[in-house]
């Protein structure tokens, strides 16, 4: 009996110490929501454009620029479109295992 109550009371701490490390990256990531945006407007549009051929062309030296490669928020996007799908899959998967919410 005393193991089985140890034993269940590691699982709660192990399952509220993740819990509290998911929600602080949880509310990081909605507050960047901003910043997604405005990135998702920039990439692709006249200013890139613009951008990417200054570096290009050396008329702009000495500035990290990952932001302008052809991959790098094309990319940031999909991993933001497969998390948020994870998460659904993660609440899908939830109720049906029947683990009332």
């Amino acid at each position: 009996m005393i193991e089985r109550i140890v034993e269940n009371e590691e699982m709660l701490d192990e399952v509220m110490d993740n819990i509290k490390k998911l929600d602080i990256e949880i509310n990081r990531f909605k507050n960047n929501k901003k910043n997604i945006k405005l990135l998702n407007k920039y990439y692709g549009s006249k200013e890139w454009f613009k951008d990417k051929e200054m570096v290009e062309n050396k008329k702009i030296n000495n500035v990290k620029a990952g932001v302008l490669s052809e991959d790098m928020v094309w990319n940031m996007l999909d991993d933001i479109k497969d998390i948020l799908k994870d998460m659904k899959d993660i609440v899908k998967e939830y109720e049906r295992n029947g683990i009332k919410l």
